[in-house]
């Protein structure tokens, strides 16, 4: 058995691992939210949520239960009020569920998705775009988010586990890292020449195999089979959430043919075609899935612990 806030501080650290930004980045936030931190007075102090000083990913937290120690934990990518019931249900039938990780964040983590997306800024300067460029589409569509997720209901599923004793967390850009940097590096590997060809490499990938029995596989949204790949931009796979359509015409004009995102909206696919730019999406929730197995098999080798899957995730083990 392992506390829950000890299983979330190994999470950080490997997701800082493989963050595109470097250590030295991340210190220097760390460092500038330390000096935030001691001008604060009053309540804004009391309440200020520590955790930040030394977790740069504002959107993968210990939600409820830090302290108690956990080894059976339900898994999935959105664990909401109807998850966590379904586990109090699960535990009356005696399955001992005595933990829950969340990768899409609620609660405070959720409020504060919209910190996370300066990581896309260093995502899209690996792509070619300059940082000013970047730092020019991240910045207003981080605000944008940011108004948008503020009225939101966050304290719906913290006080739900609260209530039902269920120890919680959030694992999201911790785990979207991973990803990010497999599939990089994988389509570096592989040297895809055909969008077709692109796609069949994505699906030697055992989460991308698996996502076709729910029709959830890579697909093409902008191109065709026979159109070569050229150079291929990684993107959408970690920072939080997505970027609006002005994104496709700066990666046109940095010189990438195929964009291979996690996802991608009605507006950045037309903007694709009328760009003449590929477009690969490779899947919500298998992306998500092997982001979180990757950081599962390096949890496995550090703690004793029993995952169990639901809501969306799929468990792929690796060597």
């Amino acid at each position: 058995m392992v506390k829950l806030k000890e299983l979330h501080g190994f999470a950080v650290q490997e997701g800082i691992k493989e963050d595109p930004r470097s250590e030295e980045q991340i210190e220097k936030e760390l460092d500038r939210r330390k000096e935030e931190y001691e001008k604060l007075e009053g309540v804004k102090k009391e309440l200020y949520d520590e955790g930040r000083l030394e977790n740069p990913f504002d959107d993968s937290k210990v939600i409820y239960g830090g302290d108690q120690e956990v080894e059976k934990i339900a898994l999935g990518i959105d664990m909401e009020v109807q998850e966590l019931l379904l586990i109090d249900r699960l535990n009356e039938k005696g399955k001992d569920i005595d933990g829950v990780i969340t990768h899409h964040p609620e609660g405070r983590a959720m409020a504060n998705l919209y910190n996370v997306m300066g990581i896309q800024v260093d995502v899209l300067s690996e792509g070619g775009i300059p940082v000013s460029q970047a730092e020019a589409l991240v910045k207003p569509r981080a605000d944008e988010v940011k108004k948008s997720i503020h009225p939101a209901n966050h304290p719906r599923v913290p006080r739900t586990a609260e209530i039902l004793d269920i120890p919680l967390m959030s694992l999201h850009t911790v785990t979207d890292n991973h990803a990010y940097s497999y599939i990089k590096e994988h389509l570096s590997e592989e040297e895809p020449d055909t969008l077709e060809n692109l796609i069949e490499t994505m699906l030697e990938i055992p989460e991308y195999r698996w996502s076709l029995r729910y029709g959830m596989e890579p697909q093409i949204h902008s191109g065709k089979d026979e159109n070569r790949v050229g150079e291929i931009g990684v993107f959408g796979f970690t920072g939080g959430t997505d970027l609006g359509d002005e994104v496709i015409e700066k990666m046109v004009n940095s010189g990438i043919d195929t964009l291979v995102a996690m996802h991608a909206t009605k507006d950045q696919i037309e903007k694709a075609e009328e760009e003449n730019i590929n477009i690969i999406t490779a899947g919500h929730m298998p992306s998500d899935s092997l982001g979180i197995n990757l950081l599962l098999d390096k949890v496995k080798e550090r703690f004793d612990l029993e995952f169990l899957a639901m809501s969306g995730f799929k468990r792929v083990k690796r060597e």
